[in-house]
C-alpha cells in the first residue's frame, strides 16, 4: 500500500514537472480584432504581429524564435512588433541551472539573436522598443545597433506614422531606462488612434486617456501557473498593479500583456505556454 502511495505521488508531481520542460516549446498563436474607433479606412484589416521576451539565452530562445518568425512570415503582416527583452541577463538564471558558470557573454547571444531577427519580413517594416533586460550593465545601445543592422527599426522614445497614416509610438522601459512619454507622443492627439509599444505595462497608468492599442510584455505572463494557488513567477515592479496577461481596458486605449516567447530563472512553464499574438485593426 505505501509502495503504491509513493509510486502515485511521484507520477502526481512528476507528470506535471515533465509537462513543464514541453511547455516552453508549445509556441501558441493569438488572433484578435481590435477596434479603434477612427481608423482610417485604409489602415482597415491591418495584421499586426507582437512578439515579446524573446530571452535569447544560455537556456533557450533559438528553436522557438525561428518557429516565431516561420510563422509570422506565412501571416504577411503589414508591421511585425517587437516589445522587449532580446537577451537575458547573466544574474537571472536561476543558480540551480549552472548557468551563471557555463553561459557565454550576453552580446554573444545578442549577435545570434539579431541574425535571426533580420528573417522577419512585413509590409511596412519591423519595429522595436527595449526591455529591462536589454538596459543591463549599459548594453542597449549595442544591442539597438544589432537590431538596426538587422533591418529593425528603433523606437525608443520616438514615433512614426505607419504608411503615413497611423501613429507608432515606442516608449523606452520602466524599469531599466527612461520612458519620455510627453517627447515621444508629441503632436499626437490623445483622440487619433494610435499603436504604442511598452515593454513594461504598468505605463498604460499614464497612457489610458489615449485612442490606443498598448502592446506589453515583461510579466511573461506569470511563467508558471500552480493550480489551486494564486502563486506566479511576476516581476517585483508589476506585482502590485493587475497587469499579468491578455487584455485590459481603461477606455479608450486598450492594453495587451503577451505571455512572450522565452523563459527567465529556469526554462519551465506551466499552464501559460509562449505566445506570438497577431491583431487584426477594424474601425
Amino acid at each position: 500500500m505505501k509502495s503504491t502511495f509513493r509510486q502515485a505521488a511521484f507520477a502526481g508531481l512528476g507528470l506535471p514537472l515533465a509537462y513543464s520542460l514541453i511547455e516552453p516549446h508549445l509556441l501558441k498563436v493569438r488572433h484578435f480584432d481590435v477596434h479603434l474607433p477612427g481608423l482610417p479606412p485604409e489602415a482597415e484589416n491591418w495584421r499586426l504581429v507582437q512578439i515579446s521576451d524573446l530571452h535569447y539565452s544560455a537556456i533557450g530562445g533559438a528553436k522557438l524564435l525561428r518557429q516565431a518568425i516561420e510563422w509570422s512570415n506565412q501571416l504577411n503582416p503589414d508591421a511585425v512588433l517587437l516589445t522587449g527583452d532580446y537577451v537575458s541577463r547573466r544574474d537571472s538564471y536561476a543558480s540551480f541551472t549552472g548557468a551563471r558558470l557555463w553561459a557565454r557573454p550576453i552580446m554573444d547571444y545578442a549577435a545570434e539573436m539579431a541574425k535571426v531577427l533580420s528573417g522577419l519580413q512585413s509590409r511596412l517594416g519591423v519595429f522595436a522598443v527595449a526591455g529591462n533586460h536589454d538596459h543591463s550593465k549599459g548594453r542597449c545601445d549595442a544591442i539597438e545597433d544589432l537590431l538596426n543592422q538587422a533591418g529593425i527599426i528603433n523606437l525608443r522614445n520616438r514615433h512614426t506614422l505607419l504608411d503615413g497614416i497611423l501613429p507608432l509610438t515606442g516608449l523606452d522601459d520602466l524599469r531599466g531606462g527612461r520612458p519620455l512619454v510627453r517627447q515621444a507622443l508629441k503632436g499626437i492627439e490623445p483622440a487619433t488612434p494610435q499603436i504604442i509599444l511598452s515593454h513594461n505595462p504598468r505605463l498604460m497608468l499614464e497612457l489610458h486617456y489615449r485612442n490606443a492599442l498598448i502592446l506589453s510584455g515583461h510579466t511573461h505572463g506569470g511563467q508558471v501557473h500552480l493550480p489551486f494557488t494564486n502563486f506566479r513567477v511576476r516581476p517585483r515592479d508589476v506585482a502590485q498593479t493587475p497587469f499579468l496577461r491578455g487584455w485590459y481596458r481603461q477606455s479608450p486605449a486598450q492594453l495587451y500583456v503577451s505571455s512572450g516567447l522565452g523563459s527567465v530563472h529556469f526554462p519551465m512553464r506551466f499552464r501559460c505556454p509562449p505566445e506570438m499574438v497577431v491583431f487584426t485593426l477594424r474601425g
